[in-house]
C-alpha cells in the first residue's frame, strides 16, 4: 500500500516537473519569435527594395546589401539541391529542438533559442521559396565572405555560444558536481 502511494506521488511529482520543465522552457519562445521576426522582415524589405543581384554599399566595400537568392545549403554549398537542402534543414532543426527540450541550462537554451529563431527563418524561405533570400555580404575586394542574413547570423552566434557553453561551463559544472560528491 505504501509503495502504491509513494509511486503515485511520485509520478505526480515527475508530472509537475515536467509541466515546469514545459512552461520555464516557454520562457524562451520570444527569442526565437523575435529572431524569426527579424530575419523575415530584413528579408521582405530586401526584396521589395532591391533589385535580384543589386549592391548596395553600407560600410564602403567592407559591407554591402546584396540580393541573392541560394538555393543550395549553407554557404552556397551544393548537397544535391533544393530538396536535399530542404530536407537538411528540416533534420537539423529537429536535432536541435531535441536538444532545447532535453537540456537545462539557462545558457544552453538562449544559444539554443538563437539557433531554432534561424533555423525557422531560412527553413521558412526553404519551404516558400525552396531556396534562401540572403544579402549580408562582406569582404575586401575580391575576398568576400559568402553571402548570408540575419537568420544565418543567429545560427552563427547560437553555435559559438553553445560551443562555448559545451567546452567552459558544462565542463566546470560537472567537474563541481563530482568534486561535490
Amino acid at each position: 500500500m505504501l509503495q502504491v502511494l509513494y509511486g503515485e506521488k511520485r509520478e505526480g511529482i515527475l508530472e509537475k516537473r515536467i509541466i515546469v520543465s514545459i512552461k520555464q522552457k516557454l520562457f524562451f519562445s520570444p527569442i526565437f519569435l523575435f529572431v524569426l521576426f527579424l530575419d523575415q522582415i530584413t528579408k521582405k524589405w530586401i526584396v521589395n527594395t532591391m533589385f535580384y543581384g543589386d549592391s548596395k554599399n553600407i560600410i564602403g566595400n567592407i559591407v554591402r546589401f546584396t540580393y541573392i537568392r541560394n538555393p543550395n545549403s549553407v554557404f552556397g554549398l551544393k548537397f544535391g539541391g533544393p530538396f536535399i537542402s530542404t530536407a537538411l534543414t528540416i533534420i537539423a532543426f529537429i536535432f536541435v529542438i531535441f536538444l532545447f527540450v532535453k537540456n537545462e541550462s539557462r545558457f544552453s537554451l538562449v544559444s539554443l533559442s538563437l539557433i531554432i529563431g534561424g533555423a525557422l527563418g531560412n527553413l521558412t524561405d526553404r519551404l516558400r521559396y525552396m531556396e534562401v533570400i540572403d544579402f549580408i555580404d562582406v569582404g575586401v575586394r575580391r575576398w568576400r565572405w559568402p553571402t548570408f542574413n540575419v537568420a544565418d547570423s543567429f545560427v552563427s552566434i547560437g553555435l559559438i555560444l553553445i560551443i562555448i557553453y559545451f567546452i567552459f561551463i558544462d565542463k566546470s559544472h560537472k567537474e563541481t558536481q563530482s568534486q561535490n560528491e
